[in-house]
């Protein structure tokens, strides 16, 4: 059976280039805008862990990644939270709280109105730096009670769930780059399977130590230049982000009852594992064509109906070969020439947000469909060659193009993801047709409510709303459905500004005179009381309907409120005026009596946050992380001692042709022994690389090693095919005869590395 779709209601981000929202999102990609920055100082001193030279110990050989901004700021008072356990928190937990909310804002969904629900909260989470960080030798001194829910995966949703009041299922979700995109088909099948009735869905990572880069860069997976290039012939890794999503899911039936707003809808998503494929750490193409297939299966759509796929494409020569192979031989199947399907990769945009790379790309294709447009692919210049394009029947969009109605439906797209150790996943999106939306009635009376945490917040939403009714994305929106928005649809705190006005312009000079202080006719001001906001927790529900509209007309005739409403204009202005005032003065009005038809939800500004900065960080350990103090420790690296310099190909110049095999040879095996740190006794020069422990990761990082000291041409598919080292030698010997080049790099003396590298 066909499950019914879910749809994308509501979105909260915050993604490098100064992303917070996804107007400011899909600005970035229209505008085909590159976020990657040089690692920010307050990460660690990039000259002190740079290296240009990718196997020099301790070092990487990148500069470059996507960054947050502000990440160790959080407002800890508008969640109840003190101080002291804001500071222990990881800022993975801080910024999915704040990024909860202003999903569920962007969805029209009042926090208080959910709390006891069953929603369900799945979250793709894999970094545990700040753990690290506050488990440290030096900070051992200000552990305390609130540390250790820093150091487990499930407290990052649980600690949504408490705050919130959800009693939905809340899982973390470690399956490596796919995490976030796993996240998202867990909360879809909680969905169908009616575990919750709501979800929210995403991701999140944060960088704040240097290891993992020094790691990778051990492993060849970082761009030098910090461009991810997707499908390029140029393509030589990815470059790692910060970043976090987080999406508002529910039944499409749902949503069209609640009149909510859509981005896009989810047909269909699936999940699997590689197993025991060609490596653990490598892709695999019949795998993902697998789940790609089932996906559609259970959507009942045809492949060739998908007219944009967004990728993992992380910029890996040997990953986008296969998995636009993939896309191709399910996707690309039984097109014409001139139907080629658009691929494209967000990494190129912000970068690799590894556990939230998923959601982000999945909010790229929600924002295609929803704006019917297809972002560019940046660095893209020269086709991979060992992809074939036209027998794929598959092209990378270089500029913004339009996306389209297919068969009299609207666009589909897919979104691809695969971890590292061997998850695959794909969902399928769909866009729904616009909704007719009824007029309102020009130069009517409303009633605009306006409220926060603080008299500061207050002033900043303020600001938020002139600067959004000034924009031109704000022009078609009317009036009424301003108000009806922050009448019924967001939520109501205790500092509250409420005015009456008659248009938009009306509506910018009342904020713009609160601000100065100006007192108007028709605005009020004003504090309430309320329990629970300590915790965010204010119920409207059970507050009573003390404030309404009155049933008697001018002349004492009864008559209804709608009647009232929609005719009277100078009455409706005094019973708003009256409204405003209460609203100012207390806390039980009911909304629904000034709308009985309803009204149309539109996307306003988020809360303003007031942060301050939390952080839990000796000043030693500071130091040491960020590569500042003078007697930072350096690892002892298997090898890293080397007694002398010679090179390599001079001597295998001058050797005899045998002599010259054995030199490569010996050389290769010092090259394996660092890379296991074994016992060079261990290594059998007649067995194939996988059976001693190479992986496809250590595997690429030989291989580049290799080619960089010899200055020879090897393909990376010679490696994975795991030949024994007695082949690797004489292919090496071969490439240095065709070559007839003698380079200048030197290495170290490898018979004494032999000698003396032990574990």
């Amino acid at each position: 059976m066909i499950p019914e779709p879910i749809a994308i209601v509501g979105i909260g981000c915050r993604f490098p280039g100064g992303v917070r929202s996804p107007a400011s999102f899909w600005n970035l990609l229209q505008n085909g805008r590159d976020a990657i920055t040089e690692i920010p100082s307050d990460r660690w001193n990039v000259n002190k862990f740079y290296h240009p030279d990718p196997v020099e110990p301790g070092k990487m050989y990148s500069r470059w990644g996507g960054f947050l901004d502000q990440i160790d700021q959080f407002d800890a008072k508008f969640f109840g939270i003190s101080g002291a356990e804001a500071a222990r928190i990881d800022p993975q937990q801080r910024l999915l709280l704040e990024t909860a909310w202003e999903a569920l804002e962007d969805a029209g969904q009042v926090p208080e109105h959910l709390a006891g629900s069953d929603t369900g909260v799945f979250i793709g989470v894999l970094n545990r730096d700040y753990s690290y960080i506050q488990m440290e030798e030096r900070n051992r001194d200000a552990i305390n009670a609130h540390t250790i829910v820093s150091s487990n995966f499930n407290f990052v949703p649980n600690r949504i769930s408490y705050c919130f009041d959800f009693t939905g299922p809340s899982l973390p979700i470690d399956a490596g780059c796919a995490s976030s995109l796993v996240a998202v088909h867990f909360a879809c099948s909680s969905l169908w399977n009616g575990e919750c009735s709501l979800a929210l869905a995403g991701g999140v990572n944060v960088i704040f130590k240097p290891e993992i880069s020094i790691a990778m860069s051990k492993a060849f997976l970082l761009s030098a230049d910090g461009r991810c290039k997707s499908f390029d012939a140029a393509a030589d890794g990815f470059v790692r982000a910060e970043g976090v999503g987080v999406v508002v899911l529910k039944p499409l039936s749902h949503a069209l009852a609640d009149g909510d707003a859509i981005y896009a809808t989810i047909r269909s998503s699936a999940v699997s594992q590689n197993g025991r494929g060609s490596s653990f750490t490598a892709p695999e193409a019949l795998a993902q064509q697998t789940v790609m297939q089932k996906a559609y299966q259970r959507a009942g759509i045809l492949p060739q109906q998908v007219q944009y796929v967004e990728t993992q494409g992380s910029g890996s020569p040997m990953g986008d070969e296969i998995e636009a192979k993939a896309i191709g031989a399910v996707i690309g199947s039984d097109r014409s020439l001139g139907n080629e399907c658009a691929i494209g990769s967000v990494k190129t945009n912000i970068g690799h947000m590894e556990a939230a790379a998923g959601i982000g790309g999945l909010i790229k294709a929600a924002l295609a469909v929803s704006n019917r447009q297809i972002p560019p692919n940046l660095h893209f210049q020269t086709p991979n060659p060992k992809i074939p394009w036209q027998e794929l029947r598959l092209r990378v969009p270089q500029s913004l193009e339009p996306l389209t109605n297919k068969d009299n439906q609207p666009p589909i797209v897919s979104v691809n993801g695969f971890g590292l150790g061997g998850t695959n996943v794909h969902v399928i999106l769909q866009g729904v047709e616009s909704l007719p939306i009824d007029a309102a009635i020009a130069n009517q009376p409303q009633i605009f409510l306006m409220s926060a945490r603080s008299p500061e917040a207050l002033k900043a939403f303020a600001k938020a709303y002139i600067e959004f009714l000034t924009q031109d994305s704000s022009a078609e929106i009317s009036l009424a459905d301003i108000c009806y928005t922050t009448s019924l649809r967001r939520s109501h705190h205790s500092h509250r500004l409420a005015m009456v006005v008659d248009s938009k312009k009306q509506l910018a000079e009342h904020l713009m005179a609160f601000l100065t202080q100006e007192s108007r006719p028709s605005m009020f001001s004003g504090y309430v009381e309320q329990q629970g906001e300590q915790r965010g927790s204010t119920s409207l529900r059970e507050a009573a309907p003390t404030a309404t509209l009155s049933d008697q007309g001018a002349e004492g005739q009864e008559r209804s409120p709608q009647f009232k409403i929609l005719n009277f204009a100078t009455e409706r202005a005094q019973i708003l005026n009256s409204l405003a005032e209460c609203y100012t003065l207390e806390d039980s009005i009911d909304w629904n009596a000034l709308y009985p038809n309803g009204g149309c939800f539109v996307r306003l500004p988020s809360y303003p946050w007031q942060r301050q900065r939390y952080w839990q960080e000796s000043e030693a350990s500071r130091q040491d992380r960020l590569g500042e103090s003078n007697n930072v420790k350096t690892s002892n690296v298997v090898g890293s001692k080397i007694a002398e310099q010679i090179d390599i190909v001079e001597q295998w110049s001058v050797a005899a042709n045998s002599q010259g095999t054995d030199l490569l040879s010996t050389y290769i095996q010092a090259q394996i022994v660092q890379a296991l740190e074994c016992e060079p006794v261990q290594l059998d020069v007649q067995k194939p690389l996988n059976s001693m422990g190479i992986d496809s990761l250590m595997a690429v990082s030989l291989r580049n090693r290799i080619v960089t000291n010899l200055k020879i041409e090897l393909p990376i598919e010679q490696f994975i095919a795991s030949p024994s080292i007695t082949e690797l030698a004489q292919a090496c010997h071969e490439q240095l005869i065709l070559k007839n080049l003698i380079p200048t790099i030197q290495i170290a003396n490898v018979v004494e590395e032999i000698e003396e590298l032990t574990l």
